[in-house]
């Protein structure tokens, strides 16, 4: 019976010094991140200068869409539904060199 009870003592101790040693490494993970992100947005760190999300562009077009089908939620006066038979709606399809970022 002593051996079982010092087993359980043994696999009780490596498993709170597991927990333990997880919960110091994360605080440690977690703390150079914030000092990281305080010292970059004040202007330390590295002062790489970002360039454009190759996406940007199209974020901002789909964010102008919505715009403009926002203003015309409302608007009783447009029609919204199609024929099965008619895709001219695929000519208004925007094509990626209308979003993609400029080259300098």
């Amino acid at each position: 019976m002593a051996i079982f009870k010092r087993i359980a003592d043994v696999a009780h101790k490596t498993v709170v010094t597991g927990l333990f040693a997880t919960f110091c490494y994360t605080t440690y993970t977690v703390t150079g991140q914030l000092i990281e992100g305080y010292s970059s947005s004040r202007g330390g760190g590295n002062n790489k200068q970002e360039d454009e999300h190759p996406q940007a562009g199209f974020i901002q077009m789909l964010k102008d869409k919505a715009a403009e089908e926002y203003q015309k939620y409302y608007r009783t006066d447009h029609r919204e539904w199609y024929d099965k038979d008619d895709d001219s709606y695929l000519k208004n399809l925007p094509k990626p060199e209308d979003y993609a970022p400029k080259k300098k």
